[in-house]
């Protein structure tokens, strides 16, 4: 009995190196496919949907400081911009090429850090295939090489759910301080980035206070969690108050509002028809974000028939693929459309694009989305049933893309939006796909 005793822990212990190599080696290795892939492309990376407006708010930073009054720094968040700057200062002709380092290392820090917390969970088993997807899910992973504030967000999301993780594990850890504010921190870089964030990072802030019993505990995740994040806004509304004497995050958020709003609209970039009506209440100025988001919320009210059409096309845009009849978002510079063969078909020949883009391509591309929803949808059921850390999990993996979805909703349709939290619905769908397939195998 002692001799199995002693081979079952020494089977146990090899097990847990075996674990924790796959753990380290895989964002390792991903990393280092990405530093081939950087080197083999011109700059070391790609501009990404938005890269010459950033740029532009870079060059404004770098000629007059941080109180630029350039257009673009008001008119787009300056979080992002403010953030290259700090890069551009190390090397200006190298810029894309740090950026590209940059994320990388932290996405791929992140991808560790969330599969490690992982590891005392009931998906253990599954930590190798959580990984591996995470490390070469082509659209997300080569994001980290693109000018774009998504890939850093996706990255600030597993690190907020892998603290949040650990917190729960260790629940009466005396560094739950610490922990709340390192999700407060993460949130409030998410937040600088994409002021959207604002949103998420409350409905997280909120799931993870009611994870708790005791009133002390909730009482200092919602402080600090929603009062470290909300410094991320007010440095926005700062800098833009002593740059252009207005108290705004950036004036884009209107601009989005009359683009996703409309009688006659579709709730894409292509917007069609009149505008909704809105008057500032001051005459003869612009309405403010605050006054269009206010017109925006009680034209939806007033027009229930309308806002449900556009619920639907902004929910199909969101979760569109990246490519074929159905596709509707900004990824046309999608790194992984560069490689992915369904393009080069399309675009070989006439019988290749009546292919791609005719009845047997919308079938295909109807049956990714469902599909994808599908398994999202049956990995939180899935993973709540587990038990209670597990059940907790579900939550913090699905209402962050519930949140971004509902953002895009409100706003405009586009399957970029969903990168953000990539990294969480990604998980969600593997959790899907393995139980299902256990299902079916049993069966």
């Amino acid at each position: 009995m002692a001799g199995k005793s002693k081979m079952a822990r020494q089977q146990q212990v090899k097990q847990s190196k075996n674990v924790n190599f796959y753990i380290i080696a895989i964002p390792v290795l991903g990393f280092l496919i990405k530093l081939i892939t950087m080197i083999n492309t011109p700059n070391g990376g790609w501009l990404g949907a938005d890269g010459e407006n950033y740029f532009s708010g870079v060059d404004g930073l770098l000629a007059d400081g941080y109180l630029s009054d350039k257009d673009v720094l008001s008119y787009w968040p300056a979080g992002y911009p403010i953030l290259l700057w700090g890069l551009a200062k190390i090397s200006v002709t190298q810029i894309i090429w740090l950026i590209s380092i940059t994320q990388t290392l932290f996405y791929a820090y992140a991808s560790y850090y969330f599969v490690k917390q992982l590891r005392d969970t009931k998906l253990r088993p599954y930590l190798f295939l959580i990984g591996i997807i995470l490390a070469i899910n082509p659209t997300l992973s080569l994001s980290s090489m693109a000018v774009g504030y998504e890939s850093p967000i996706a990255a600030c999301m597993l690190m907020v759910v892998g603290l949040i993780i650990k917190s729960l594990q260790s629940p009466n850890d005396r560094r739950l301080v610490i922990r709340v504010l390192g999700v407060g921190g993460f949130s409030a870089l998410a937040t600088f980035m994409q002021p959207r964030w604002i949103l998420t990072s409350i409905v997280i802030a909120v799931v993870w206070a009611l994870m708790s019993k005791s009133r002390k505990v909730q009482a200092l995740i919602l402080v600090g969690v929603i009062g470290v994040m909300a410094i991320a806004p007010a440095i926005l509304i700062q800098r833009n108050v002593a740059s252009i004497d207005k108290p705004i995050i950036s004036t884009n958020i209107s601009a989005a509002l009359k683009i996703g709003t409309g009688p006659e609209t579709s709730g894409g970039y292509d917007h069609t028809g009149p505008n909704i009506k809105c008057e500032s209440k001051v005459k003869g100025e612009q309405p403010s974000d605050g006054e269009f988001l206010a017109c925006a919320a009680k034209w939806y009210v007033s027009n229930p028939i309308k806002t449900l059409q556009l619920t639907w096309n902004k929910s199909i845009y969101f979760w569109s693929p990246w490519s074929g009849p159905i596709a509707n978002g900004t990824m046309a510079r999608n790194p992984w459309l560069k490689i992915n063969p369904i393009i080069h078909i399309g675009k070989n020949s006439q019988d290749g694009n009546d292919l791609v883009y005719g009845i047997g391509g919308k079938i295909i591309s109807w049956i990714w989305l469902l599909s994808g929803l599908a398994l999202l949808f049956y990995g939180f059921v899935a993973l709540k049933r587990l038990g209670n850390v597990e059940k907790h999990l579900s939550y913090l993996l699905l209402l962050p893309v519930i949140a971004s979805w509902l953002a895009s909703v409100a706003t405009i349709g586009d399957h970029r939006f969903r990168i953000p939290t990539m990294s969480l619905s990604l998980v969600l769908q593997v959790v899907g796909f393995v139980f299902l397939k256990q299902r079916f195998t049993k069966r």
